[in-house]
Formats: structure tokens, sequence, C-alpha cells
């Protein structure tokens, strides 16, 4: 991440703001080994002659003497500068990557898949297919490398990988899904609305560790002001699967930011749910929502629920939502039914009338404030008391 910072066009010092400008940095060609060193025009104009016939084989070696020292180069070297070419030379730079992703040596075929994506910024044509192919490669270095391009590719391409994705996704193999679900999280921070059409698909499916991996998603997306997010959140919070349900319930928090009556939705359906911790997430939800019709009677509706921690939540935000008067009436119909002792004494408490059952300080509260004193009667009252104090002096 780089600062932008705004000029003055004449002076050059600084506006008094700040812009921050993402800098894509995956789409920098791989380190050469010349990288650090000082190339004259002519000797990297000569360097960069090179590169395609070292790319393609036409040359299997190339020395190049950089500030005494020679460096040789490869055809893997000669691979992995070709996205350092001008654009000029597409066809040229798409036929040689084609022919490293075919070869026979695997660390030609690594050394094409780590500049993939950024060719297939030039030129894209059939590169998903030779990637689809090279995921299934013999050599396990190669797998791995593929992998890597894939999730590089994601971001760039989400409608060109899709299919790809989706199938890696579902890939039976462990190693192979994980990469799918980093391309797929990675895929998230440029095109949520993508991430949204596969989680659409997703949170539907049979096999309930994808349900579980889309769900820890859903609090990324909820930060959408979307319908496909909310829509997701709500299945999930209907899932058949506890974990499903708990990830869901994380949303609600994230919601409650930007749309508190969608958040009240959420909250009322997970506040009854079977799960604990999705209980408890609807109680923090509905604490953060703050007092309203609908949250008043959800939050009674919770003081007569069967779990325990969910009355305790319930009963102890009472005084926030209603009157005195509204809480006593409410404390005693809770009592009749409440057997928890120390609810009982939380409700008992509410229940009394500090004017006739509280102690002195608590009534003394509710009386009228005694009328102020007439000045001339102050006055008489001060010479009387004077008049007193004489005569016992005397006596």
């Amino acid at each position: 991440m780089s600062k932008y910072v705004a000029r003055h066009p004449k002076t050059g010092k600084p506006l008094n703001f700040e812009k921050e400008v993402d800098v894509e940095t995956s789409l920098k060609p791989p380190e050469s080994k010349w990288d650090g060193y000082e190339l004259s025009i002519f000797e990297l104009k000569e360097l960069y002659e090179k590169i395609l016939p070292l790319a393609v084989g036409e040359i299997q070696e190339y020395e190049l003497e950089v500030d005494g020292k020679k460096i040789l180069l490869n055809r893997v070297d000669g691979i992995k500068a070709l996205p350092r070419l001008n654009n000029k030379n597409n066809d040229e730079i798409y036929d040689a990557l084609i022919l490293g992703l075919n070869d026979d040596l695997a660390e030609n075929r690594m050394a094409s898949l780590q500049i993939l994506h950024i060719c297939a910024c030039r030129k894209p044509d059939g590169l998903w297919d030779i990637l689809a192919e090279l995921l299934d490669d013999d050599d396990a270095n190669v797998r791995k490398t593929a992998i890597n391009s894939l999730i590089a590719s994601v971001p760039i391409f989400p409608s060109g990988c899709e299919v790809l994705l989706y199938i890696e996704l579902r890939h039976e193999l462990k190693y192979r899904r994980d990469g799918a679900w980093k391309a797929l999280n990675e895929l998230l921070k440029k095109w949520p609305e993508a991430v949204m059409n596969h989680l659409d698909v997703l949170s539907r499916d049979d096999d309930v560790d994808l349900r579980r991996r889309a769900s820890k998603l859903l609090s990324n997306v909820a930060n959408r002001k979307s319908a496909i997010a909310w829509d997701l959140v709500g299945w999930a919070l209907q899932d058949e699967d506890d974990i499903v349900r708990d990830n869901a319930s994380k949303a609600i928090r994230t919601v409650t930011h930007h749309e508190p009556r969608q958040a009240l939705i959420f909250a009322e359906m997970a506040l009854f749910d079977t799960f604990k911790p999705v209980r408890k997430r609807a109680v923090q939800a509905l604490e953060r929502l703050g007092a309203s019709s609908r949250v008043n009677s959800l939050i009674i509706r919770g003081c007569r629920h069967s779990d325990l921690e969910i009355r305790m939540n319930c009963i102890k935000m009472l005084p926030r939502l209603m009157s005195e008067d509204e809480l006593r009436d409410l404390s005693f119909e809770l009592l009749n039914r409440e057997k928890n002792t120390e609810l009982k004494e939380i409700l008992t408490e509410y229940s009394k009338d500090d004017q006739l059952e509280g102690n002195e300080i608590q009534k003394n509260k509710y009386l009228a404030p005694a009328e102020p004193l007439d000045p001339l009667e102050k006055e008489l009252k001060k010479d009387v008391n004077i008049k007193i104090k004489e005569k016992k002096e005397e006596s």
C-alpha cells in the first residue's frame, strides 16, 4: 500500500489531505538475477534482445557481465523475464509462454506458471485450460506452483477462472481445496460480488465442509449493503449444522453497523437457536441495537426462554428498556414461573417499590422538597435563637 499525497501544482507543497491508493503488486514479474545492478541503456537493450531466444530455447545460456561479475542466465531466467518485454512483442511472448507451459522439464513449466497471470493480461487465450491440466501434473512441485498461479489469477480474472475455481473448491484432495479457498479469499478483496455468486451455490451444497467454509466468509460479505449478502446470512442461520449457524451469527454484529433493521431480523432468528453460542451473539446484537418496540418485544420473549443464560442476559437489560412501573409489573409476572435462585433475587429487587419498601434514603428521594423560608421569618427565627442563647448564658 502506497500513499498518494496531493500537492499544490505551483508550490509542490502537500495539501491538507491524503488519499491511499492500492498498488497492484501481483503483476510485478519475478525477481531476476540482474536486479539490483545498474545496467546501461546499451546493456539493457542487448539483454532484452536475448530474453526471447532464451525463453524459447534458441540459445541455452547467456553470460551477462556487470560490475566485474559474470551472471549466467538460462532458459528459466528467460521465461521469468518475459513480462519485462514491450507490448509490441505480445504474440511472441504468448508463444514462448505456451511453449514453456508444455515443456518436458518441470523447472520450465514452473517458471512459466509463475508469470502466467501477468502474461494473461496481454493475451489470455487458452491459458486457463493449460492451467487446469498443470494442476494435475505428474510433478508435485509443478502442481504446487499451479495452485499458486491459480491464487494469483483468480482476483485478476474472476470470469476466466470461474469454472476452474468452481471445480477446485470442491476438489477431493485437501491441499487443492485449501488452495482454491485461499484464491476465493483473495477474490473477496477485489470482487466481492463474484464471491457472493460462488457462496450462493456453496451455501446450499450437500457437503457440510463446503457450507462451513462458505459461512466463515459471511462476516466480510455482510459489510456489503447487498440483498444477496443478507440472503446468504439468513440461509446460513437456518442451516442444520451448528458450526455453519455459529459462523453466520458472527455476521450479525457486522450488519448492526449499517443496517439495524436487517440485523434485528437476524437477531430474532438467532435468539431462540438450539446452539448456545448463536443465542449469545443474538443477545449481544440486541444490546448494540438499543431500545425500540421490536427490540423490547424480543428481549421480553428472551426473559421467558428455556436457556438460563439467555434469560439472565435479557432480564438484566430490562431496566434500560422500561419505566419503573412497567418493570415491576413484568417482574411480578416472571417471578411466578422463575425457578433459578439468582434470577429470583434480581426480579425481586426489580419488583420492589422504593417509595414504600425502600430504606430511609430511598424513601426520601420521593418526598416533596421543603418550601423555602420567608426572609422575614428567617430573620425573626435568628433573633429568637440569639435571645435563647443569651438567657442560657445568664443562668
